[in-house]
């Protein structure tokens, strides 16, 4: 990272906890009302208070970094496409939030030339929330968090995302070949999971159906915690429209028993 990257992710680590304050400020409230669920042209669901959180977000950004593109969930990209891009998901875990399920977040991070160099991660429900910059650390509620040490599948807690969309999308056997070599598995699903494997708490993370606003800042705080973040074809890309996440001594076996080999 040049000097120039450095002193920007400095700048906008504070920045984007600023957001996470503005959404959490619409999203908790909102959550204890139950909100109404509309859905989008694609089929995915939308609340009022996702479009909410994003416009407060894009108007602070562009106050406060009047140069940079914004990429969101709910509006779509502006900007340039070479400038330093903020890419926000107001809520993710929509469907949780709109059900009383408290594990939904605003995923907050900030690319330069198409690398993550800041990630937030806020969960106001769960009283959550995690950072990371590019290079580390990785912090949970401000505690330095790394993934880790387990380097046998055979040890490893493995979570999925929607196993519909695995169905649909791949095949149940990645599902089933996975199990069959792990240890445990569990579907704490969205962006928890990927988290779960940045604290070290479990060491792999599947999601067969994702969006980059869903990745952009995992990706961040899982590798500045010592991990990794994929597609489940290898593709070192939070756009690649699937993921998988691991402590990084995991990730080559897991890719592996993905392809059936």
């Amino acid at each position: 990272m040049t000097a120039a990257g450095r002193r920007l992710r400095d700048t906008a680590l504070p920045v984007a906890h600023e957001l996470a304050d503005l959404a959490d400020a619409v999203t908790l409230p909102a959550f204890h009302t139950r909100p109404d669920v509309e859905r989008k042209a694609d089929g995915t669901p939308v609340t009022a208070a996702d479009r909410r959180a994003e416009r407060v977000m894009r108007r602070a950004i562009r106050q406060r970094f009047p140069d940079h593109a914004v990429l969101g969930e709910e509006d779509g990209h502006h900007g340039s496409d070479h400038a330093p891009t903020w890419v926000l998901d107001p809520i993710d875990g929509t469907r949780n939030f709109a059900r009383g399920v408290p594990v939904f977040a605003t995923l907050i991070a900030l690319t330069v030339d198409g690398e993550g160099v800041v990630g937030v991660v806020s969960a106001p429900a769960l009283g959550s929330r995690w950072d990371g910059v590019a290079g580390g650390p990785a912090r949970a509620d401000g505690a330095e968090i790394r993934v880790s040490d387990v380097d046998r599948l055979s040890d490893a807690w493995v979570s999925f995302g929607g196993l519909n969309h695995f169905g649909a999308q791949r095949s149940l056997d990645v599902v089933a070949r996975l199990t069959a070599r792990t240890a445990r598995q569990r579907g704490f699903g969205d962006f928890w999971q990927h988290l779960l494997v940045a604290a070290g708490a479990i060491d792999l993370a599947l999601d067969a159906v994702v969006s980059r606003w869903d990745l952009a800042a995992p990706k961040v705080i899982v590798e500045a915690a010592g991990g990794r973040l994929t597609s489940l074809d290898g593709e070192d890309s939070d756009a690649a429209g699937s993921a998988l996440t691991s402590n990084g001594r995991l990730h080559e076996d897991a890719l592996a028993a993905i392809r059936g080999s």
